[in-house]
């Protein structure tokens, strides 16, 4: 991957400085909103500031400088505000739990899940929360109009489980420049949400490992320090593998597969619904002194 490169920055920022400045004032209200989430699970993996860092710069080197340069300013403002607003709905208050909880389908959530508590309803739903957390906030944001808003709260649901091919969920919006192109903006943030596994993930400055008890969360911190490094390549995604343990070798691989349909899921959904593409055709990994092709 082409480190701290700088693409949707820049073409927001020489296209269209205000909104540029309405981004950058943002992120201070932005990083206390995201790190709330330690205090209330902290055995959970990073959605901190630093995780929504990584994603940009995923986000970047998916797209690439060619492709940026045909995404209007208004695009690079929303993908940006996107990934920073994502994972808002982790770190919700108990009086916003509660509220938006009545608004969201949970289908039978509930039912196959008899131990579900109020922890694994905000991971497992956490898209549904950070959408409605940016409906309710958006005015902290000091986002240009309601174009905008309803842009960025589609983007940041399109994370995780939304069906980025329904025209009506993920239709082009339009705006002074153009259309935003929400489904293919919400394609690029799903598949760099979904590589940003590697072990630096769980920084230790942030997370004291060995005070994780649950055995899932350990399993998702063990996955995470196993995958020493992801590098996003023009043609290919590869994974540097070092297992913890040989018991976290099929877990690992799961992981990898499910990387592999997320990104034949996404560049369906981009080819689909817009005229950009996502390059990246294949997921490798680089394991026992050998690049394995996931087919």
């Amino acid at each position: 991957m082409e480190m701290n490169v700088y693409y949707l920055e820049n073409r927001l920022k020489e296209g269209d400085p205000e909104l540029h400045r309405r981004m950058r004032d943002s992120i201070v209200v932005l990083k206390n909103m995201l790190d709330r989430y330690l205090v209330r699970f902290p055995s959970f993996t990073d959605h901190s500031m630093l995780h929504s860092l990584d994603v940009i710069e995923y986000c970047n080197s998916i797209i690439g400088k060619r492709q940026t340069a045909r995404l209007l300013p208004e695009e690079c403002f929303v993908l940006l505000m996107s990934c920073y607003l994502h994972d808002t709905g982790m770190g919700i208050s108990g009086r916003d739990y509660e509220a938006f909880s009545k608004q969201i389908d949970f289908g039978d959530y509930f039912r196959t899940h008899d131990a579900a508590d109020e922890a694994g309803t905000v991971r497992a739903f956490h898209h549904e929360y950070s959408g409605l957390f940016i409906r309710k906030y958006a005015h902290l944001f000091d986002l240009p109009g309601e174009e905008y808003v309803r842009a960025i709260v589609q983007v940041s649901r399109g994370h995780r489980k939304t069906d980025l091919l329904d025209r009506e969920e993920y239709a082009d919006i339009p705006v002074a420049g153009g259309v935003i192109r929400t489904a293919y903006l919400a394609a690029v943030l799903r598949l760099a949400d979904e590589i940003d596994v590697a072990s630096a993930r769980n920084p230790e400055l942030l997370f004291d490992v060995s005070r994780v008890t649950r055995e899932m969360d350990r399993l998702h911190f063990g996955i995470h320090e196993s995958v020493r490094r992801v590098e996003v390549k023009p043609d290919e995604i590869d994974l540097y593998i070092l297992p913890k343990a040989p018991e976290y070798m099929p877990h690992i691989l799961e992981l990898i597969w499910k990387i592999r349909d997320t990104l034949a899921y996404c560049r369906e959904a981009a080819e689909r619904r817009s005229d950009l593409r996502i390059p990246q055709k294949q997921v490798q990994f680089w394991h026992e002194q050998k690049f394995i092709i996931c087919t």
